[in-house]
């Protein structure tokens, strides 16, 4: 069928769901559960469009109106705009939340009220169609704890009687890289969502599930940015690291292997905790460190 279709409309595209989609340029259609297909506009007369819609299922986007600032992170994210739009391209922190509905037909606006209603600020808000998107976080404070996203799902979920997942990312610094760690964020979340059971998934978490698919060296590259972030120079911090999880994270034991006192040790794997926020104590924190310190490693011997 597709080839028949790209020989009346040869702008005709194949992409997967993971793509950031052009949504000036084409229109959208569902072709199986993975991917998507494109025609150009300009190749479709309305009445081409009404005979597609017959046969195949649009993929909906979300057309409600936006703020000036949500604009700006539109034409950065999904029209490959210049990062210089957001204004400084450094900003203290970002992170991306991206959200998943079980329904398709929530009222956009309703959503947004609703969101809003729980975060300090009133954060932009993008839709990728009409059940998913993403909520962006700015200049948060990394390790803030009155944002409970267990919370924000128990409020969505009785206001809108849905299910609703959460992928939460990294704290990114640099936004001329905006675009890049948005499409990466996604590519975390598809590769999480269908072996996950919990409602909210953060980037430690996913970790484990994109090591069941073969990894391409930026996915490494983020990965290992992403979780070790600013100790990923201190070697001796990471192996004193990489031995404490090796020795079941028993101190004792771990200071023993490296010759030093347990204090000295205690206070390194504090040290890391505090630098990255991940709690390698907890088996899930532990776990993603211990993989990315393995992938580090493989990294650099491949140099």
């Amino acid at each position: 069928m597709l080839q028949n279709l790209k020989e009346v409309f040869p702008s005709l595209i194949e992409v997967t769901k993971q793509t950031t989609l052009d949504r000036e340029k084409y229109v959208w259609f569902h072709h199986n559960d993975a991917n998507l297909i494109g025609i150009a506009k300009q190749e479709v007369t309305p009445k081409e469009l009404k005979v597609l819609e017959t046969f195949l299922t649009p993929y909906h986007l979300s057309n409600i109106p936006i703020t000036p600032r949500e604009e700006q992170w539109v034409n950065v994210l999904y029209h490959g705009g210049d990062p210089a739009l957001l204004g400084s391209t450094n900003h203290p922190n970002y992170r991306y939340v991206y959200f998943s509905l079980s329904d398709t037909d929530i009222d956009p606006l309703a959503f947004k009220e609703a969101i809003h209603g729980l975060f300090s600020t009133n954060v932009p808000i993008l839709w990728e169609n009409n059940h998913e998107g993403v909520i962006i976080e700015e200049n948060q404070l990394q390790l803030e704890a009155d944002i409970s996203y267990q919370e924000i799902i128990d409020v969505l979920m009785s206001d809108f009687y849905m299910n609703v997942h959460l992928y939460i990312s990294s704290y990114f610094h640099d936004a001329n890289h905006a675009l890049e760690q948005y499409q990466w964020t996604k590519k975390c979340f598809y590769a999480t969502y269908p072996h996950s059971k919990n409602t909210v998934i953060t980037y430690v978490d996913a970790i484990p599930y994109l090591f069941l698919s073969e990894l391409d060296q930026p996915s490494m590259s983020l990965i290992v940015e992403s979780i070790l972030k600013e100790t990923i120079t201190e070697d001796e911090l990471l192996d004193t690291v990489r031995i404490f999880l090796e020795c079941n994270s028993n101190a004792t034991f771990a200071a023993k292997k490296l010759y030093m006192h347990r204090n000295s040790l205690q206070y390194r794997v504090d040290k890391f905790i505090e630098k990255t926020g991940i709690d390698i104590k907890q088996f899930h924190g532990g776990l993603s460190v211990y993989l990315t310190l393995l992938l580090k490693q493989k990294k650099k011997h491949n140099m």
